[in-house]
């Protein structure tokens, strides 16, 4: 046996180019999501097109965008906050403030048959009477401190949905209130009318959606599980619609008597934001669920969060039957609009707006300039839109815009890089073209490069440096807009020396089992080709599964962990030498030692290397002498020197011909070094012939044996 001293080298040479390119990928609806779209479309087929155009029509120069509604004459009126302030704007995109109300949030709006205009507020909750060229009129004060909704029923009465007590009046057109239902909830949010006369309200905190009859009889359609039916709105052939969210994302009034204000100054809506997973996720997906309105209460709620979204919307059928359209665990979905045949919706995330036409095809139609889209309104053909951060009104146009920008996020290639061509997918009318720049810097800033065009062959003009950005610019054609599929970006790391971080020597008799390879559709961790098309993907390394641990006698088993930052495929080369030796011998090639010659070429390729601590491998078996003694009343006694060079003693045994092994124990009573005596007396033998065995171990596990052959008289 030799005390051994190990080591792990890994061969690479000097620091140059890896020659493993790697391809950063933009083509899935998810990926073009992160960047930033400016008049451009997304669609269900996870291509870029050209928006319809969507022009800003009045600046309120207010926080947010509370409340919309429009009157027979094409006027739309917003209330915002938190300023109290009520505006018109006409067809033509004239606006003005028509009121400044004593309350801060202008939080609902209706307008009645004649065209007058009614306002609800907090924190005060009361309803105002607005004419045209007159001062506002308390028109109903319920006594609560949120009027939340307005919404009038076939035979003029205004509806009031308020909280914080979650009641709903009814109000006659003198300004004579009375509640006319009770709810379970703590705020009436939103409320809708349908065709025949039903009140439809969305509640919070329950998150029940309600139908209530003008008699007065409440009916829950469905029970989302969820904290706050946001908005409803009623379709053309009686569907309705529901955004429904988590009150972990909420927008609240304002409960003090100033306005909130950012640090600098500027105004800034009081929205809390609470983030729930870290990747985003939007599905738009098959009806989850059918369900029947006629099934027991228990058996529609969902249970917890929706599968831990933040928002979902949900289609209620005239028949009663219960659809989750979409659901997104980033989104909180503030407006629904049936319009045109299409469900439209708006969010709080770059002031979304989709368009979805049936579950399967939901187009992320545009992102506004501000940072939530509160309200999408239909007046006529016309389609608006209301904002938060700050308070405007923007118009949805029926034509496309003549150009848009789609601006990539930021790609980290881990190293100062070089680029390869950009290629990519287009199709429809119209042109596409394509920019980089390049920095040094997680976020671009003025030490970045400038934009530069890729050349007609889609060559990278940008210097290399670790950060990359690209920008596509798409042109519309006489009216015909192109479509983006994908883009890809080639780049080249600087080579990294690799490393060998760690070298573990495993106690004795331990031994490793390799993981094998599988077939499944999951990329096997320990699959080189698997890595290898991974980093080609510009997707992270597989980490890879370690061996199995498996006991085995006389086993000496080390490993190692090695890095390489360009995730080239590494092999290794493993050397020993003795205690007292000076020359490494090659004990195993192209098998350990962190070398990137595999994805490198010779000249370029870089080594590592770590020498573990001494260890050593024992496979020798004690030594074991045996010697009778005497034989006295048919006992046999026996003398026993066992002795093993590098190991520590551990068990003995002993067995009589083919009779169960029995410890044993030395002289000294315990078995503690390297050398043991034993003196062993066998029970009465019968005569004749008889074999001693005797057994013993070292620490490793080795076993070693002797026998003696004994004669009783």
């Amino acid at each position: 046996m030799k005390r051994i001293l190990w080591s792990l080298p890994l061969v690479v040479a000097i620091p140059l180019l890896a020659v493993t390119p790697q391809f950063w990928e933009t083509r899935t609806h998810d990926d073009f999501r992160k960047g930033k779209l400016t008049n451009l479309s997304l669609t269900s087929d996870d291509e870029l097109i050209l928006s319809p155009r969507f022009d800003t029509v009045f600046n309120t120069e207010q926080t947010m965008v509370w409340s919309a509604v429009s009157d027979s004459k094409g006027n739309v009126y917003l209330g915002t906050g938190h300023d109290g302030k009520v505006y018109k704007v006409d067809a033509a995109g004239n606006g003005a403030m028509i009121a400044e109300l004593a309350e801060l949030d202008v939080l609902a709006l209706a307008v009645d048959g004649k065209d007058v205009l009614y306002a609800g507020t907090s924190p005060d909750g009361k309803v105002y009477k607005i004419e045209p060229g007159a001062a506002p009129q308390d028109f109903f004060d319920p006594g609560v401190k949120y009027i939340w909704s307005l919404v009038f029923d076939k035979l003029g009465r205004l509806l009031v949905g308020t909280g914080d007590k979650g009641v709903i009046y009814r109000v006659t057109p003198d300004g004579k209130g009375a509640p006319f239902y009770d709810t379970d909830e703590t705020h009436i949010v939103s409320m809708a009318v349908d065709d025949a006369g039903n009140v439809i309200a969305g509640g919070d905190p329950k998150g029940y959606i309600y139908r209530i009859s003008s008699e007065a009889k409440a009916f829950v359609l469905y029970d989302s599980g969820m904290h706050e039916v946001h908005s409803v709105a009623i379709g053309p052939n009686g569907t309705i619609y529901a955004s429904v969210i988590t009150s972990d994302l909420t927008i609240a009034p304002a409960v003090t008597a100033s306005p909130a204000t950012g640090a600098s100054g500027s105004p800034q809506a009081t929205i809390t934001v609470t983030p729930g997973a870290a990747a985003q996720e939007v599905q738009v997906i098959e009806p989850l669920e059918s369900v029947s309105v006629d099934t027991p209460r228990a058996q529609t709620r969902r249970s917890g969060s929706d599968g831990m979204a933040q928002s979902v919307i949900l289609e209620i059928l005239p028949d009663g039957v219960v659809n989750t359209l979409w659901r997104s665990r980033e989104e909180m979905v503030y407006s629904v609009l049936p319009h045109d045949g299409k469900l439209l919706f708006s969010t709080g995330a770059k002031g979304r707006i989709y368009s979805m036409e049936g579950p399967r095809h939901t187009t992320l139609l545009l992102e506004s300039t501000e940072e939530q889209t509160t309200r999408l309104l239909a007046v006529g053909n016309r389609v608006y839109a209301a904002s938060a951060n700050i308070g405007k009104l923007f118009r949805i146009g029926d034509s496309l815009s003549a150009s848009g920008t789609y601006e990539s996020i930021v790609k980290d290639t881990d190293a100062i890089s070089s680029w390869g061509k950009l290629t990519w997918r287009t199709g429809g009318g119209g042109g596409i073209g394509l920019a980089t720049r390049t920095g040094n810097t997680s976020s671009p800033d003025k030490t970045w490069s400038d934009w530069q065009t890729a050349d007609p062959a889609g060559a990278i003009m940008s210097p290399k440096a670790r950060f990359v950005q690209w920008k596509a610019t798409l042109d519309a054609d006489r009216g015909r807009s192109p479509r983006l599929g994908s883009v890809k970006v080639p780049y080249l790391q600087q080579n990294f020396r690799p490393e060998v971080t760690n070298v573990d020597v495993l106690v004795s008799g331990v031994a490793l089992q390799k993981v094998p390879l599988t077939t499944g559709n999951n990329p096997n961790p320990n699959d080189p080709a698997a890595s290898r098309a991974n980093a080609r993907a510009g997707q992270p390394r597989i980490q890879p599964i370690p061996p199995r641990r498996l006991p085995q006698r006389g086993a000496q088993s080390f490993q190692w962990t090695a890095t390489d930052r360009n995730q080239d495929t590494l092999t290794y080369d493993l050397y020993y030498r003795g205690e007292n030796e000076r020359t490494w011998k090659v004990l195993k090639r192209d098998f350990v030692g962190a070398n990137d010659q595999p994805s490198n070429p010779t000249e370029l390729a870089l080594r590592g290397e770590m020498e573990s601590r001494p260890f050593s491998i024992d496979n020798t078996p004690p030594a074991v002498t045996i010697k009778l003694e005497a034989i006295e009343k048919n006992r046999a006694r026996i003398a026993i020197e066992a002795g093993d060079q590098t190991s520590t003693l551990n068990q003995a045994e002993v067995a009589i011909d083919t009779g169960d092994w029995r410890p044993v124990f030395p002289k000294d009573g315990i078995i503690d070094s390297k050398t043991e005596s034993f003196s062993y007396t066998s029970s009465e033998l019968a005569a004749g012939e008889h074999v001693i065995a005797f057994r013993i171990y070292d620490q490793n596990d080795n076993a070693g044996m002797g026998k003696l052959v004994v004669r009783i008289p």
